[in-house]
């Protein structure tokens, strides 16, 4: 029974560990194909794994969060992903709070008096 209880635990601990990595390696494959534009210019951002699930066609649909600050401003985004691989081939955002994305026009706007 001592053997056992000590397999099991060897195998949760390795489990998890792997299960870890992977997340890490998804979180670095998220800020470099999507998240590093959106959060351009902030102190800093984090970024969270809520759900990776597996499809029959060996895609991954993949929800994170990533919330981040500028100055005294806060962002909070929620990103649905589809992953093929190591690519990002689509995205849908289901929430987002805190700073409007910044666009910059190439022209001056035109005004009409």
């Amino acid at each position: 029974m001592y053997f056992l209880s000590i397999f099991m635990m060897a195998l949760f601990v390795s489990l998890s560990s792997a299960s870890f990595a992977d997340d890490s390696s998804l979180v670095a494959l998220l800020r470099a194909q999507a998240f590093n534009s959106m959060f351009d210019g902030f102190d800093y951002y984090y970024v969270t794994i809520q759900s990776d699930v597996a499809q029959p066609d060996g895609t991954h649909e993949v929800t994170a969060v990533a919330s981040g600050k500028f100055l005294d401003q806060t962002k909070r985004v929620k990103v649905r992903f589809l992953v093929v691989g190591e690519t990002l081939v689509g995205g849908q955002v289901l929430e987002e709070n805190g700073l409007p994305p910044c666009i910059v026009s190439a022209h001056p706007p035109a005004s009409s008096l």
